[in-house]
Formats: structure tokens, sequence, C-alpha cells
């Protein structure tokens, strides 16, 4: 009875170790989103998670928004326009979390989150 007891207790923290792992490996891998999840027919918005491509540059408008290029997970550059201003935006700052939705050639972002 105690060697049952024995093996199933290492089972189960086997098993355990593995959905930690697995967890882990999931969720670094779908940190970064795709752009191709977009449907440019739908303006619904939706969030995503992607690179800031600080080599292209950053530019603000009168309205008090801004432009950059993201770069999702699979290294599709696009341009990104956002309704909103980031001024602690810098090149310490590599990823950003928007809303909004793919207007084809350029993401629409209604709001973004520096991470």
């Amino acid at each position: 009875m105690n060697k049952n007891i024995k093996i199933l207790i290492i089972s189960v923290v086997v098993l355990f170790a593995i959905y930690l792992v697995y967890g882990i490996v999931s969720s670094t891998s779908e940190a970064i989103g795709t752009f191709d999840k977009f449907d440019v027919n739908n303006t619904a918005s939706k969030d995503i998670k992607v690179e800031i491509v600080h080599e292209k540059g950053v530019t603000t408008n009168p309205e008090g928004g801004m432009m950059f290029f993201a770069k999702d997970k699979n290294g599709v550059v696009k341009k990104v326009t956002l309704d909103m201003s980031l001024p602690q935006l810098n090149n310490d700052h590599r990823f950003i979390t928007l809303r909004g939705h793919l207007h084809g050639d350029y993401f629409h972002a209604t709001s973004g989150e520096l991470e």
C-alpha cells in the first residue's frame, strides 16, 4: 500500500511539473499577438500586444494622437495610429498593448498601454 501511495504522489508531482512548464511556455509564446487574427472588414476593437519598432520613429499629431510602427510575433510590421498620446514612450519601452482594429495597411488604436 505504501508503494502505491508513493507512485501516486510521484505521478501527481510529475504531472504538475509538466503542467507548469506547459503554462510557462504557452504564456511566453502567446505574449505577443498577430495582426492576422484581425479581420479588415470588422471594426470591432480587440487587444493585441506588439513590439514597438523604434527605428522607424514615433510622431505626434496636433490632435493629441501619435503614429509609430509595431511588429507582431510573425514579424509583420504595421503602421499604428493611436488616438491618444503616450508622452512616456521612449526607447526603454519595447512592448505595447493596443486596443483597436486593422485597416489593411495600418492598425487604428483607440488606446495603448506600455509594458
